[in-house]
């Protein structure tokens, strides 16, 4: 834990972020949202250890916690966010810009990263899209990977409003070049497997 002191009174105050140890899935996972006279409310009555860290998030992020809550299956989008640092009005600034889907690919860890990219292949908005080993993955755990990361990066694409992300998001290039490292590198494939 670190600490500052505070110039006004000279007490300390812990510094860091202590809420990024948390995530949107695990506090939704602790509230429901009640309808009220003026409208939903996120409602959380978790008791248990941290209580405090999540009664914060709640309260800085009731927004996108309503939103998610309404609907589960955007979670993904909403971590990424968080994960990178962004929001709905950060991501709207990329709109016009010449954004790519990049794959890289270590042969070592056998890692797979996708992540949005410039043309110099620089990535940007912060975290990957995804970040999978396939070492020990089942080639239709793997086909779902992919299926998952193109969903997310067409949904990044819609919420910042680049047409031309989404439609990389949506070309067989990406997912026949992911199939290809999968065949390639994977030590445990049956060869008589097509995807």
């Amino acid at each position: 834990m670190e600490f500052k002191q505070e110039y006004e009174t000279g007490l300390l105050k812990q510094i860091g972020n202590s809420e990024s140890t948390l995530k949107i899935r695990d506090v939704a996972n602790k509230c429901r949202l009640l309808k009220t006279d003026n409208g939903l409310k996120v409602d959380c009555t978790y008791t248990g250890p941290n209580a405090s860290k999540y009664i914060q998030y709640v309260e800085k992020h009731r927004e996108e916690l309503t939103k998610y809550l309404l609907n589960p299956d955007e979670a993904d989008l909403y971590e990424w966010m968080e994960e990178s640092h962004q929001n709905p009005i950060t991501l709207k600034k990329h709109e016009k810009e010449a954004l790519i889907l990049y794959v890289n690919y270590d042969p070592d860890t056998m890692i797979v990263e996708t992540g949005i990219a410039d043309d110099n292949v620089t990535m940007k908005l912060g975290a990957p899209i995804m970040h999978i080993c396939i070492r020990d993955m089942s080639r239709n755990d793997f086909k779902l990977a992919i299926y998952n990361m193109l969903l997310l990066a067409d949904e990044i694409a819609l919420t910042m409003g680049n047409t031309e992300l989404r439609k990389m998001a949506n070309i067989e290039m990406v997912k026949t070049y992911l199939v290809e490292v999968y065949d390639r590198f994977h030590s445990g494939l049956d060869s008589y497997t097509q995807m």
